[in-house]
């Protein structure tokens, strides 16, 4: 987004929103929420030559289903550049359209990584390292290839997404070797039961994947039919900006849902609200320059990206407010999707969305850019706060970095460890 703002300015960052929110929709189904169902499962008893049964399965469907939505894609790219009215993104889909099979398995060796403990490999694969091999791309196909324009963008993200799967692929194997009884591994016998229960639990991971799906592409979308690509530029700009505010929830996120499912599986609750409180402390402690920067220096952030970029600053401040009640809650949802409350998380994911669509969908009009920050700000922060209340109603478990309030105010709790 820096590069592509130093480089096209606004209208560039517009482009590369729209081709990113289809590029995360084409993940999202492509891999059905199996990510979060190998991190869940090969969490919960790894190693074990389950893993590689999971594993395998995933892959399988994943890239049946890729091939097909990625055809979709190249075929139908002159129809979405003309519903977007975006003369460049028709040029950008031809290499969104080559990234998306790449794209979508690097989250699914993502969510294996996590399961074995691998949070860094897991954090680079979940698109860090191919957005950050994509600018390096850009910058140099700009300087080899300057009439081109924006189209490099497409070219950069095929390649970067493929290049990265290429060395999460190495690293896979490389952990498979160092395992007995999983290097030699042959798939004899189906476990029918443990495939039943696996594409039980993606299915409700793949169904909250589609509601939070609203705040990152949906909301883009709505925006880039209603707004200009300037304007569109500004707003996802803003919001890229404030996600660095919960850039540690990343690396938590990696770590910790794992352990989650382990304890649940164990039942060691008094550990996992130790784990949990610690992980949000840790993000609110680590982020606080970045809260500060972003709420009192918001025009010096967004003129990282261009000089043009910082008439966004109050969209950058309300933002970086949802974000703050983001890291203040910490891993919240995964709490309840790896300790069996994935339908509780589902429906919470399912409200907030309706409430933000609706919103971006009646703000938008009258405000522009700053109705869709509204819209995307509620979404965060109401799905946030109910699954806080639901974590402590089922587990008895206390996230927030401050006092209980719930247990002050009498709320009750299906407490099983006290």
């Amino acid at each position: 987004m820096v590069v592509l703002g130093r480089l096209y300015g606004p209208a560039g960052v517009g482009v590369l929103a729209l081709a990113q929110s289809i590029l995360l929709g084409a993940a999202v189904i492509g891999k059905y929420g199996m990510d979060n169902g190998l991190m869940k499962f090969v969490g919960q008893e790894q190693p074990h030559i389950n893993t590689m049964q999971l594993l395998r399965w995933s892959v399988g469907i994943s890239l049946r289903v890729n091939l097909a939505i990625a055809l979709a894609i190249f075929f139908g790219r002159t129809i979405l550049g003309n519903l977007f009215q975006n003369e460049y993104l028709n040029s950008v889909l031809i290499g969104i359209a080559i990234a998306t099979p790449a794209f979508t398995l690097s989250y699914l060796l993502s969510g294996f990584f996590k399961g074995i403990q691998k949070p860094a490999t897991a954090c680079l694969l979940e698109g860090g390292a191919i957005a950050l091999v994509a600018a390096l791309l850009v910058s140099i196909l700009n300087l080899i290839m300057p009439d081109n324009g924006l189209a490099t963008i497409g070219a950069a993200y095929a390649l970067a997404a493929w290049l990265v799967l290429f060395h999460g692929a190495l690293r896979m194997f490389g952990w498979i070797t160092n395992i007995e009884g999983i290097k030699n591994f042959k798939d004899e016998s189906e476990d029918k039961l443990l495939r039943k229960k696996f594409h039980s639990s993606s299915h409700e991971f793949f169904v909250m994947d589609l509601a939070n799906l609203v705040q990152t592409v949906i909301s883009v979308l709505i925006a880039g039919l209603m707004l200009s690509s300037e304007e569109l530029g500004l707003f996802k700009s803003s919001q890229q900006m404030a996600m660095l505010i919960s850039f540690v929830l990343i690396v938590i996120n990696a770590i910790l849902p794992p352990r989650f499912a382990k304890l649940n599986h164990t039942g060691e609750y008094e550990e996992l609200e130790r784990l949990a409180r610690k992980g949000a402390s840790l993000g609110v402690l680590v982020a606080s320059p970045l809260i500060i920067m972003c709420l009192f220096f918001p025009h010096s952030v967004l003129t990282l990206i261009g000089d043009e970029f910082s008439e966004a600053a109050p969209l950058l401040q309300l933002l970086a407010l949802a974000q703050m009640v983001n890291l203040a809650t910490g891993s919240v949802g995964f709490i309840l999707a790896m300790t069996g409350h994935e339908r509780i998380m589902k429906n919470i994911a399912w409200l907030s969305s309706v409430v933000g669509v609706l919103l971006l969908l009646v703000l938008i009009p009258p405000f522009g850019a700053m109705g869709a920050a509204v819209g995307v700000a509620v979404i965060l922060v109401m799905q946030n706060l109910i699954a806080v209340f639901f974590v402590w109603q089922r587990l008895g478990v206390w996230i927030l970095p401050f006092p209980n309030v719930l247990s002050l105010s009498g709320v009750p709790t299906r407490n099983r460890w006290f």
